[in-house]
């Protein structure tokens, strides 16, 4: 009898610890990955950022329930460079592309090297199935479009702007695309991105994604949903386009963006997939002189704050605590995050400028201490905690952020030993980029 319970305690005893076994190491899916990037959105530029005349509540509503940065960062305070940075996870200088692809010239001959490590080719050796909705700006030619980049899906344009509805560029060439076919969509370009990050996400409901929605709002032209299109070929046009009261066409382009953020949670919702499904919502750099950077000096094109501290929101629903950061944060952080948070197995011997903000994100852990560089045209700047150096042709220029956000009190000249410091780390971080590459290569 003792022999009977003694095997019969045996078999419950191992099928407790077989369960025990299976539930603690039973692994959940890995999450699924938005990018929402906005082009030439300022700082102060959304609702939650401190604009209120605008209605962002879908954009406010990540914002409220996320991670809402008060000091994230574009790579460059241009669109080509930053998206550079944001695709290999590196200063976009390592891949040559420090300047604007522009629509003429030399520079429609160049891109983004198929040969670069991207944030797409990564995950898709993951198992993700990897997107891109909208704008690409990374080169015009055949070999650079983003399907040699990891992207199973791309709709959108390889230019830096396009009609709203024609979707003639500013070289008045049509430039709309599935993968490297030329398309023809009727539509607003906004809602277009939209609709298709939306159907993106039914299509692989089934499976982990990575979605890149690279939205052209709120960049010039000023058009809204009802406005004429207006560059055709063969025909002159401005590049602001003809709207008059450009400030309600400028809002209504951000508030039609965020309709597209609010399709995209609600798809999210329908689907099951808001739980585990990470969503960053980003600028490219800050806005034109007709935008809003909230109080900072400066604007798209130059190093002062207004041209590159950006809106930057991380939202996951359950898993990061609703809270403000004042970390600094770049957007070539986000690939080494995304891959951190992957569940994937990457080659060990990867490395990235940017770091890992997983652990940031998801257990407020501080991030490392680091120095950080800008470089664009004759400016250069290097970035160590509260201290900026800001150099150009005319100026030397060292302020103290956290007490001058308007960059307005140069202290040079009473802390020169952080001066020292900085230009010898912006020396040697130079020479490990290399030098500027001239136009004629970008």
């Amino acid at each position: 009898m003792d022999v009977i319970k003694s095997a019969a305690w045996i078999f419950v005893l191992t099928v407790i610890l077989s369960s025990c076994s299976t539930s603690g190491t039973k692994e959940e899916a890995p999450p699924n990955f938005i990018i929402i990037l906005a082009d030439d959105l300022g700082y102060g530029g959304l609702a939650s950022y401190g604009d209120t005349s605008l209605r962002t509540p879908n954009i406010d509503y990540l914002a409220a329930e996320g991670i809402r940065f008060t000091d994230f960062h574009s790579n460059a305070p241009v669109c080509s460079p930053t998206r550079a940075a944001l695709l290999t996870g590196n200063y976009q200088q390592r891949s040559g592309m420090e300047g604007v692809i522009y629509v003429r010239g030399e520079t429609r001959e160049v891109g983004l090297d198929s040969s670069q490590v991207s944030i797409a080719k990564l995950l898709k050796t993951a198992g993700y199935a990897t997107g891109i909705m909208g704008k690409w700006h990374l080169g015009y030619q055949p070999e650079f479009n983003p399907v040699h980049h990891g992207f199973d899906t791309f709709y959108g344009y390889l230019s830096g702007n396009v009609d709203y509805h024609s979707h003639y560029d500013n070289a008045g060439i049509y430039d709309w695309w599935h993968n490297l076919d030329s398309i023809y969509e009727e539509g607003y370009a906004t809602d277009l991105i939209s609709a298709h990050a939306v159907d993106f996400i039914a299509e692989n409901k089934e499976k982990p994604f990575f979605l890149y929605v690279s939205h052209e709002a709120p960049h010039v032209p000023f058009q809204g949903r009802n406005d004429p299109a207006y560059r055709f070929p063969g025909e002159k046009f401005s590049y602001h386009g003809p709207v008059e009261d450009t400030l309600k066409v400028y809002n209504e382009m951000v508030e039609v963006m965020d309709e597209g953020v609010g399709e995209i949670l609600k798809a999210l919702r329908e689907n099951g997939l808001e739980e585990n499904t990470l969503i960053l919502f980003i600028s490219d750099n800050g806005a034109e002189i007709f935008g809003n950077n909230g109080k900072l000096s400066g604007h798209k094109g130059n190093l002062l704050e207004g041209g590159h501290r950006v809106p930057g929101i991380a939202y996951w629903k359950g898993k990061i605590m609703p809270r403000e950061s004042s970390a600094t944060v770049l957007s070539m952080d986000v690939l080494p995050t995304l891959l951190a948070m992957s569940q994937g197995s990457y080659p060990e011997n990867l490395q990235f400028d940017g770091v890992d903000l997983s652990k940031h994100l998801l257990q407020n852990e501080l991030i490392q201490d680091r120095r950080l560089f800008w470089r664009y045209r004759n400016q250069k700047v290097a970035r160590h905690k509260e201290w900026k150096l800001l150099l150009s042709d005319k100026d030397t220029l060292l302020v103290n952020l956290d007490k001058d956000a308007l960059e307005l009190h140069d202290l040079s000249g009473e802390r020169p030993e952080i001066v020292k410091d900085l230009l010898e780390k912006l020396d040697a971080w130079e020479k490990g980029v290399g030098p500027v590459k001239a136009m004629k290569t970008i």
